[in-house]
């Protein structure tokens, strides 16, 4: 893109299919937009009030630094600018905002630019197909992703996604994978996850299968919810386009069943005393006395019994299904015999 179009995009000077050219471009590389924001404010300005001020002062600064240099200028003149600028970034962002809305709906590609590949699945079955790096892509019906030409020599790999899709990412510490859908911004360095972002839903889903990702705001200024969150597998990151407010819900894998005593009690030649006291003992570890001193195989899980505890005194006439019951009894449980073991869990 040659320096003097821009420029004359900035005075506001283009024709249409220029200005065109030039939020194309922005679109394409994000990062040549971040020169016009990274410098210390101008003081004193003031900004439009339709404009986020941090993101005003910092294109207007960096525009007035790049096109108008020539000293004598009046504050109107600055304030011209300004306005300019405030109505152009709202320009690029409504552009994009129909762009992605019209290409969602009419299937319109790019990919005859030149500039960008793009792999659309118009049928009712899911595609699988590979990346330049090997990374799988598994697209839902009526979906699409368009990624640059150029996906395996830039600094990172950018996917821009319509629709669902699952990524299989290939490992690259050097250059992340990095999926945009809507206002999300997902990136991983390898790893397996889901994305669900069509037009027409008010959410945007980012499901995590395995590794570790991170997902932001695609626009930190623009969005009511600008933060970031990790993933951990199992995890889903739900954003409310209405709200612009996000959440996750975090995986708790199923707790696993747990037998009382050790695995080999039944081989042990066991004396059982005439009586056997407990003294407010954990459960885990009452159960594990009764299982050796019966012979019996007793099954708990381990949330159900935590911080409860039990005392008394049982005689070796006693039967094990008597002592769980009156055990169940004070700690809110319930006992259930199955063939030859016991079942402790908590009540419903």
């Amino acid at each position: 893109m040659q320096r003097e179009l821009i420029d004359k995009y900035f005075r506001n000077e283009c024709s249409e299919e220029e200005r065109k050219l030039v939020l194309e471009y922005f679109r394409d590389h994000p990062e040549e937009w971040n020169k016009y924001a990274n410098d210390e404010d101008w003081d004193n300005f003031e900004t439009n009030e339709e404009l986020d001020p941090r993101l005003a002062d910092k294109l207007y600064r960096k525009v007035s630094e790049q096109t108008f240099k020539k000293p004598g200028r009046t504050r109107v003149y600055w304030a011209a600018a300004a306005i300019s600028t405030a109505v152009i970034i709202g320009a690029v962002w409504s552009y994009f905002a129909v762009r992605n809305t019209y290409m969602a709906t009419n299937g319109t590609t790019i990919e005859a630019s030149g500039r960008f590949t793009e792999k659309r699945n118009d049928s009712d079955t899911l595609l699988r197909f590979s990346l330049d790096d090997g990374s799988i892509v598994v697209l839902s019906p009526h979906s699409s992703i368009r990624y640059h030409a150029a996906f395996l020599s830039g600094e990172s790999r950018t996917v821009h996604l319509l629709g669902k899709a699952l990524f299989q990412a290939n490992a690259d510490r050097n250059r992340p994978f990095i999926v945009y859908a809507d206002r999300l911004a997902t990136t991983v360095l390898g790893t397996s996850f889901t994305i669900e972002s069509f037009a027409e839903s008010t959410a945007i889903k980012v499901k995590l299968h395995s590794g570790k990702i991170q997902v932001a705001a695609a626009n930190t200024v623009r969005e009511k919810w600008n933060g970031k969150e990790i993933l951990k597998p199992g995890d889903e990151f739900i954003y409310d386009k209405t709200t612009m407010l996000a959440s996750v819900k975090r995986y708790t894998p199923a707790e696993k069943m747990v037998k009382a005593g050790p695995a080999d009690h039944k081989d042990r030649n066991v004396r059982r005393p005439d009586s056997y006291t407990f003294d407010i003992s954990p459960l885990s570890d009452v159960f594990d006395q009764l299982s050796v001193y019966y012979q019996v195989d007793i099954y708990y899980y381990p949330s159900d019994i935590q911080n409860k505890y039990f005392s008394g005194r049982m005689r070796k006439t006693d039967s094990l299904e008597t002592i769980l019951n009156d055990i169940a009894v004070l700690n809110q449980l319930k006992i259930e015999k199955k063939q030859e073991h016991y079942i402790v869990s908590k009540k419903d």
